[in-house]
């Protein structure tokens, strides 16, 4: 296409005002001579382009104004950097209502096309130009060119600087820095990100740098929560909150640079809302508390459209192009999940799994004596999952109910010791009698009512000491909490992470017997088998902010030295897609391997991974940007365990850890939780070429930005390749 045929093209489609008509022979003295410390202090979170489509994008920037006012803005697109071949301008307006931030669609633009644009406000001395922004549009739909991206996940900002994110700024940065015969990896067309590109919680000490250097100090704190106790740390909750982390986070000089030359893809996880989070539900408390926040949930949606080029349909668009974000249309009624194709070789389908997913399958409250299923219910549930009552062995444990002819001696002993467990925990005398109240004429499995008979025969004279219960075969078996790893009243562990594999993999499919409802909701699983079956495109992709990768931990294996009650199988973290075993099959086996396999792209856990899902199915997981490791958060929570024996062999698991995920899970290819990084992915004709830069888990505590080359030097690249044909995952 000519440049005057697009200039054409362009002003057809572009609403351009009278007053902009002269303003061309206006803006370059002025716009030439402001320095970049003028242009940032006018547009402090610099540009950003998003959802390139093959005639369209988003547009984004920040102009706020001190006394809290209108600013008004021209944008610029040309076809050249220096803004001769001028193809179209717009006047917007940066209200304070939005935190002055503007959200501008173009349409009418030309297919795999460079365009560079930015924004100007008048200022006494002329109009100030904004940092240089350039995008890229979609190939069009028949095209076969390659096409490169990278792939981000967890950037925390709070003490962590994003060095691993400096080979995506300029090629010529690698000079010298690649191993022998290894060519340069591709400028990305686009940026991935995969989820928590902000952390709603600031000074968090379990994985949260303190000190000076980039540091958020909330400024509402009156409309923030308050965690860890009163000398605790905050977690966003207002939408003021919401907006200073937002704006904080794009202050960072790599990720401008990055965001201002590359158009980004965003999908959100959990920590631009709330850590572990489903759909308006938080987690700090693990159940000790009601954390169901529509309220927060919108607070973050808004500021979270307000600040990121997401081109999703939040509110109504001036004839400018100009989107203002509706909160009526926000959660629950946002559709974040949305497809994004680039030439005939890639289709890109970004999945939501928080929005719309149920509770975590176990209750970080459950009372671990208590049972999930007994013995008739799972008689009568078993055999619509092919499973047999008799054969289940140590899965099922027994337990008593108000039917034992001991009962009565129990349950007023039972009773005292709970209501001084609950209120422990720090429940109110009311709060904790209801709580027992619920449990105290409920089965309850005999190890657990043991367990508590034991210490309160230990606090109590001899004459009141009661009984302990005797296992015989005459008592009848369920599933309690207890027999998948919950020991503990409010907990995460146990519910959310380190669960025992078997027993879970057992609950899930019973609750997917009765009913349980989507981790993606029926709409949105509709919506990706339908448009996965419709695809021509020669690579699917799949973005999903959680990993679909098995993470498995063998507490048997006699080189780790387990303590004999965890010498079992566990699941690393259920809060991600092993939560959700059936659905994940399912969706394997039913949708993505009919389809001639599919491309899994996540997150979330702090790793990476290489993973060959089913014969055609293939998942990477990348890396954190800078957010602390799993192997170091593993690390902390071992030093954190008060049994100097588990401690220990948790230091042997933590030391061992990269080499045994792939021993719990042959699936994985590759696996190493110690470092940072990111991913970069190319998909063309003959096959698609991924792999990993990554640094060690020290740089990020460093700003390495003015020695680009030092973080480079210490970097290491791991590459793969998936042939076009089998879909076989290769490691070059």
């Amino acid at each position: 296409m000519t440049v005057d045929l697009q200039r054409r093209r362009l002003l057809k489609a572009l609403t351009i005002t009278a007053s902009a008509l002269p303003f061309a022979s206006l803006w370059p003295v002025a716009a030439a001579n402001a320095g970049e410390a003028e242009r940032l202090r006018r547009f402090p979170q610099s540009v950003a382009s998003g959802d390139p489509r093959p005639d369209a994008v988003m547009l984004w920037t920040r102009a706020p104004a001190g006394n809290g006012e209108a600013v008004v803005l021209r944008l610029q697109v040309a076809l050249d950097a220096g803004f001769e071949e001028l193809l179209a301008e717009r006047e917007l307006r940066a209200e304070a209502v939005s935190d002055h931030c503007v959200r501008v669609r173009l349409r009418g633009l030309a297919p795999g096309t460079h365009y560079h644009y930015r924004f100007l406000c008048e200022t006494g001395q002329g109009w100030i130009a904004s940092p240089h922004g350039r995008t890229r549009t979609a190939p069009a739909a028949d095209s076969s060119e390659p096409v490169s991206f990278a792939v981000l996940s967890c950037q925390d900002y709070g003490g962590r600087w994003y060095n691993s994110l400096l080979p995506l700024l300029d090629g010529t940065l690698l000079d010298g820095m690649l191993p022998e015969g290894m060519p340069a990896p591709p400028r990305p067309d686009f940026i991935l990100h995969l989820g928590d590109f902000i952390y709603e919680s600031v000074g968090d000490p379990s994985f949260q740098t303190l000190g000076d250097e980039r540091r958020i100090a909330l400024d509402d704190t009156a409309g923030a929560i308050v965690r860890g106790g009163s000398h605790g740390y905050l977690a966003a909750c207002s939408l003021d909150n919401y907006r200073q982390i937002h704006r904080t986070v794009r202050t960072d000089p790599v990720l401008q640079q990055l965001l201002a030359s590359t158009p980004l893809v965003a999908i959100w996880d959990d920590h631009e809302f709330s850590d572990d989070c489903w759909q308006d539900r938080g987690t700090y408390s693990d159940g000790l508390d009601d954390e169901r926040a529509g309220a927060r949930r919108v607070n973050a949606e808004q500021a979270y459209f307000e600040y990121m080029p997401v081109d999703i349909d939040v509110g109504p668009e001036d004839a400018a192009g100009q989107q203002s974000v509706d909160t009526a249309r926000l959660f629950p009624h946002t559709r974040m999940w949305r497809e994004l194709r680039f030439g005939r070789n890639l289709q890109l389908l970004l999945v939501d799994y928080r929005s719309h997913r149920p509770d975590h399958l176990i209750p970080e409250d459950a009372f671990p004596g208590a049972l999930a299923y007994d013995e008739p219910a799972l008689r009568r549930l078993l055999p619509r999952i092919g499973g047999n009552f008799d054969d289940l062995g140590a899965q099922l444990l027994p337990y008593v109910d108000a039917g034992h002819p001991q009962w009565p001696r129990w349950r007023k002993a039972l009773r005292r010791a709970l209501l001084k467990a609950y209120r422990d925990e720090g429940l109110d005398p009311a709060a904790s009698r209801r709580r027992v109240a619920a449990i105290i004429d409920a089965p309850i499995a005999v190890v657990a009512l043991n367990g508590i008979l034991q210490r309160y025969n230990a606090a109590v004279p001899g004459f009141m000491e009661v009984p302990l219960a005797e296992v015989d075969e005459s008592l009848p078996r369920g599933l309690p909490w207890i027999a998948l790893g919950k020991t503990a009243l409010f907990k995460d562990i146990g519910s959310r992470y380190f669960v025992v594999k078997d027993s879970y993999d057992l609950l899930a499919a019973l609750r997917a017997a009765e009913g349980q409802a989507s981790a993606l909701g029926d709409a949105q699983t509709a919506w990706l088998a339908e448009r996965i079956a419709a695809s021509d495109a020669r690579w699917k992709l799949v973005a999903s902010s959680v990993s679909m990768t098995s993470m498995v931990l063998d507490l048997t294996r006699p080189e780790l030295q387990a303590p004999e009650l965890y010498r079992r199988r566990f699941y690393l973290n259920v809060d991600q897609w092993d939560g959700f075993p059936v659905e994940r099959r399912r969706l394997v086996d039913e949708v993505f391997e009919p389809a001639g396999g599919v491309v899994v792209l996540s997150g979330d856990i702090h790793a990476g991974f290489a993973t060959q899902l089913a014969a055609r199915t293939i998942e990477f997981t990348v890396p954190a940007v800078s957010s602390q490791t799993l192997n170091a958060i593993m690390a902390g929570s071992v030093e954190s365990d008060p049994d100097a024996g588990s401690a220990e062999a948790g230091r042997r698991l933590v030391a061992a850890l990269d080499a045994l995920l792939p021993l719990g899970n042959e699936a994985i290819r590759y696996a190493q939780t110690v470092r940072h990084g990111h991913g970069l992915v190319t998909v063309a004709d003959d096959g698609l070429r991924a792999g990993f830069f990554e640094l060690p888990p020290d740089l990020c505590a460093t700003c390495l930005y003015p020695q680009p080359r030092e973080a480079l030097a210490q970097g290491r690249w791991v590459r793969f390749e998936v042939d076009s044909r089998t879909r076989r995952l290769r490691r070059v």
